[in-house]
């Protein structure tokens, strides 16, 4: 009993300490704590000023970096440099004197190119427009320096944007220009962008401006006068524009039709327009011949055999006589002689046969010589068109292919008028012969068959 009391007491001792014990524990956690929490904020504020530290710093530091890298760099160059030997040091003087050679090339290219410019635009600006408002000492002078000359003719670029400016804004000046019937006229010319106009001084004709490039005084087109007359005066109005700038004018007049494509084909194309002529003449000839031919049908032949069994002469060559063909003379001249053998007949036959051939293909060989002609004439003006060309290619050079467009016409027109009459020539001929060899195997036919009648006579 006492034992037990003993070991009761011994547990309330133990969790009396142990109460105690975790009393003061938890007083010393709350405490640190409290400390961690001070220290934290502590931390955060050392952090805080660290950074501010490091921002002020780092623009300094990047300074400083840079330089040093900058400085690295030099010198790994110069002891690059260094370490070259004295070969690699001339070929590395040489690179960059080819360099410096293509550069220099470059620059002379790029004002050449400004220099051209500036006189294309001089020389193929429209009547009215704005001059290009750059020193002309400054094209005239050479290129000794290329670099102090390609800056001095930019300044050709900001003329040139000036230009266009007003240009586009629209600008007119006093001129002259020529009408259609070539009369010139004193008035005002007025430019707007790619067009232009021209207004007489009396306001009584103007137009369109077209250029002459082979004149100075350019010609225009008559237009509405008082649309011109609001145009120069700065109104609105509402004008033709012409977006090829001319070439549809210029390609027709220069597709002015038959008796143009004939002026510029040459002497060639004459004697091909007469074979054209004489195949047509020929050809309408045998055509209405031919349309005038009623062929026979073998009913005709049975009433011819029919009145010579009767004993009727007279009406079987009346019936012979009868048809509009040449058959009708055939069978006229095989009655006449049908009391002979029928062979003699039969090579009467033959013989009228061949004079029915004869006057069945009259004319037929002049359309075929025709149609062989024809193009052989128009080679003969191509050779002769080629021959000019060539002459003025001598002449001339081959720069400018205007100077050679006459020989060219030649040569390709005669080439065409060749095969436009060669070809219904050709299609005309086969035709007619076909025509031509029907007529003579009906007339064959029709002949056999009254042969063959007269040998099945009774």
């Amino acid at each position: 009993m006492q034992f037990s009391n003993l070991v009761s007491l011994r547990r309330c001792l133990l969790v009396f300490t142990m109460a105690a014990s975790s009393l003061h524990a938890q007083n010393e956690i709350s405490a640190a704590l409290k400390q961690a929490e001070i220290d934290l904020k502590q931390a955060f504020s050392n952090l805080e000023k660290t950074r501010q530290a490091i921002a002020a710093e780092k623009p300094k530091l990047n300074t400083d970096f840079r330089e040093t890298e900058q400085s690295l760099l030099e010198k790994r160059r110069l002891v690059r440099i260094a370490r070259l030997s004295k070969e690699d040091r001339a070929q590395e003087i040489r690179q960059l004197q080819n360099d410096l050679s293509t550069r220099r090339q470059d620059a002379t290219y790029l004002s050449g190119l400004l220099k051209d410019h500036a006189l294309k635009t001089a020389t193929l600006a429209n009547p009215g427009t704005p001059e290009l408002e750059i020193d002309s000492q400054l094209l005239a002078a050479e290129i000794t320096n290329p670099a102090n000359s390609l800056n001095q003719r930019l300044g050709i670029l900001d003329a040139s944007i000036t230009r266009l400016e007003h240009l586009l804004g629209g600008s007119s000046t006093p001129g002259k220009a020529a009408d259609p019937y070539g009369e010139i006229h004193e008035g005002t010319l007025a430019a707007s962008g790619p067009v232009a106009y021209f207004l007489s001084s009396d306001k009584t004709t103007g137009g369109d401006i077209i250029r002459s490039k082979s004149n100075d005084v350019p010609r225009y087109i008559p237009g509405d006068v008082a649309d011109l007359t609001d145009l120069i005066s700065g109104k609105s109005v509402s004008l033709p524009l012409d977006p090829t700038g001319g070439n549809a004018r210029a390609m027709d007049e220069i597709d002015a039709g038959f008796p143009d494509m004939v002026r510029k084909g040459g002497l060639w194309v004459w004697p091909i327009m007469f074979l054209a002529l004489l195949s047509l003449a020929f050809g309408l000839v045998k055509l209405s011949q031919f349309a005038r031919l009623i062929q026979p049908t073998d009913a005709w032949i049975a009433a011819i055999l029919a009145s010579l069994r009767s004993g009727d002469r007279d009406k079987a060559l009346q019936l012979a006589s009868e048809p509009n063909h040449p058959a009708g003379a055939v069978m006229v001249k095989l009655v006449s002689i049908s009391e002979n053998s029928t062979d003699l007949v039969e090579e009467t036959l033959y013989e009228q046969l061949m004079a029915v051939q004869s006057k069945a293909s009259s004319l037929l060989p002049v359309i075929a010589v025709t149609a062989a002609t024809s193009p052989l004439l128009g080679l003969l003006g191509t050779v002769s068109g080629m021959i000019a060309t060539f002459n003025l290619i001598t002449l001339f050079g081959s720069g400018d292919p205007k100077p050679l467009a006459g020989g060219i016409s030649e040569a390709l027109i005669t080439t065409l008028f060749g095969l436009v009459v060669a070809i219904p020539a050709l299609i005309l001929h086969a035709f007619l012969s076909r025509r031509a060899q029907g007529i003579v195997q009906t007339t064959e036919r029709l002949g056999l068959s009254f042969v063959n009648g007269l040998r099945a006579k009774p």
